[in-house]
């Protein structure tokens, strides 16, 4: 994006959403744009959260390890990150299962 926008400053921190001189957006600002969004694309009304906990998901069913989903999130603690993402979504159940009958015929 910085290379699009040449007057945009990159944030110092890893911030998601900032304005161009790389200060944060208030939430309510995210919030309300997110919202526009979503109805122009004729897309169920989510928050913009939404994205963080899919993204958790979406990588934990592609098998990422849950200590490097608690990283990156930056949760406090890697339980708070198993409870809160790691429900057992389908994929995730057909990939354990698929793993443990390769295991079983090895042997």
């Amino acid at each position: 994006m910085y290379l699009r926008y040449p007057g945009y400053k990159k944030p110092e921190t890893n911030i998601v959403f900032h304005q161009q001189d790389g200060r944060w957006l208030r939430t309510n600002v995210v919030r309300e744009y997110f919202k526009e969004v979503c109805k122009r694309a004729e897309l169920p009304v989510l928050s913009p959260h939404a994205l963080r906990h899919s993204h958790a998901v979406h990588l934990l069913e592609a098998g990422a390890n849950i200590k490097y989903v608690f990283e990156r999130l930056g949760h406090a603690s890697i339980k708070m990150t198993a409870d809160t993402y790691l429900h057992v979504t389908k994929k995730i159940e057909d990939g354990a299962l698929e793993l443990y009958q390769r295991y079983t015929e090895r042997k």
